[in-house]
């Protein structure tokens, strides 16, 4: 079978990381995490008082007097060899701010994406036979998403995504295709690396920790959403699992993924009392932020520390800024709109090969998009998109095949293709200045606010 589809939609995600990655910060976000890193390599602790990368942030904790970069540690001690190694070759952010952040972004956060997208092509090929379409939700992923536009800085939210969706394949291939217990083990370690990435990825770990325990539900040779051929597919990967199915390899797994990840969850908390006394993450102890000049001192600013919506009518309207307004998820990723559409259908199906992950993509995802809704009002602050949707992104993508062949009528195909066509220039237009804040550049839709702010409109 050809590759070459899949091998140049991979180069051409590598080619746009080499050529797009920034050259400094670009917010409070990224500076974070590079102030946690500069401040173990160049000084040999965790407070980040007097780093360069201190200077550009406010996202910082006070305690027993000193700041602390607020944000989960995992990618931050992640980057620690890297720019162990540029400082060592005397590339620092005080000396060479511009190389410094370039090379710690792009082999950080550029080589994750990439390794994460390599692993997805890898498991594709069991449940997609066409390597363009392998292709296609490669690029569409890597060129057309909101992802696309944080991968070219040091933000946290690409590998988050990729260790949640290489969390997910890594499950999926277990249950359907005899991955072994080793499966199940890389698999917690990554759902407990985006966790300590991202704190929305423990919404994951129940719903994945009952993947692994629950009996299969999949039905064999129904289906009036199947040719006979899937149905022979499927039974051949009943054969190839062996006793992955059996009650007793269940259990075994279940204990295994849960001792793994929960070892990550645990050891996040530890972090949490060494530094505060408390295990909870440190934006979600406002006492932390309660010191002069601090922007997170208004726990409103805080995303979920507090309720801050006054009726249901304003929680109502900033669910649809959220999703369809000038930033909103399906504005900025319109491919995305199907995708959703089509997870939601196969999780409803009674005969869907794939709607047990599907239910797994979509139900924790569910639960996660509320809290977040619930407990916020602003929407990642000065950010292209609401960047909290980034962490799910790549898993739902997925499914992209899946959802196109659920589309019927020829008006709606070609609708899908539109919508692939527009995503891949917006996310573009966001990687230009994701950080960007807005003020200076009037109102409108945020790739709008970008062109304008680079002279393009």
């Amino acid at each position: 079978m050809r590759r070459w589809p899949v091998t140049a939609a991979l180069a051409a995600v590598a080619l746009f990381l080499i050529v797009a990655t920034h050259t400094r910060q670009g917010g409070w976000n990224d500076a974070s995490r590079l102030a946690m890193v500069e401040a173990i390599v160049e000084h040999g602790h965790l407070w980040v008082d007097g780093t360069q990368m201190s200077r550009y942030t406010g996202d910082v904790a006070r305690i027993d007097g000193k700041l602390y970069s607020d944000k989960p540690p995992a990618l931050a001690f992640a980057a620690v060899p890297v720019y162990a190694a540029e400082t060592a070759l005397g590339i620092t952010f005080r000396s060479a701010l511009p190389r410094a952040y370039y090379w710690t972004t792009l082999l950080t956060i550029g080589v994750s994406t990439v390794a994460g997208l390599a692993v997805l092509a890898w498991f594709l090929r069991r449940v997609v036979p066409d390597p363009w379409w392998h292709a296609a939700t490669i690029a569409a992923i890597g060129l057309g998403t909101l992802n696309t536009a944080y991968s070219v800085t040091f933000s946290n939210h690409p590998p988050s995504a990729t260790a949640l969706l290489v969390a997910f394949l890594l499950l999926w291939h277990w249950r359907r295709f005899g991955g072994g217990l080793a499966s199940v083990t890389a698999s917690a370690l990554a759902l407990g690396f985006a966790a300590l990435t991202d704190h929305g990825a423990a919404f994951y770990l129940p719903a994945f920790l009952l993947y692994v325990a629950w009996p299969d539900s999949r039905s064999r040779g129904a289906a009036g959403e199947r040719e006979a051929d899937d149905a022979a597919a499927d039974a051949a990967a009943l054969r190839r699992r062996g006793d992955a199915a059996t009650p007793r390899r269940r259990r075994a797994a279940a204990l295994l993924f849960a001792a793994v990840s929960g070892a990550a969850i645990v050891a996040y908390a530890a972090y949490a009392i060494a530094l505060s006394g408390s295990p909870l993450p440190l934006p979600l102890q406002p006492r932390l932020f309660d010191y002069p000049g601090s922007y997170f001192a208004d726990r409103a600013h805080l995303a979920g520390s507090a309720l801050p919506h006054a009726s249901f009518a304003d929680f109502t309207r900033y669910v649809g800024f959220c999703l369809f307004g000038y930033r909103g998820l399906f504005t900025l990723t319109p491919l995305a709109l199907f995708v959703v559409w089509g997870i939601a259908r196969i999780a409803l199906s009674a005969t869907h090969p794939h709607r047990d992950e599907a239910r797994l993509a979509l139900v924790p995802t569910i639960v996660l998009v509320a809290y977040y809704l619930v407990t916020s009002s602003d929407p990642g602050g000065n950010a292209y998109g609401v960047r909290w949707f980034c962490l799910f992104l790549p898993m739902f993508y997925v499914f992209l095949t899946d959802a196109y062949a659920l589309l019927r009528r020829r008006v709606t195909r070609v609708l899908f293709w539109v919508a692939y066509a527009l995503s891949i220039p917006l996310a573009l237009i966001g990687a230009m200045d994701p950080w960007l804040d807005p003020t200076r550049w009037g109102s409108g839709f945020a790739w709008v606010i970008v062109l304008r702010a680079h002279g393009w409109l």
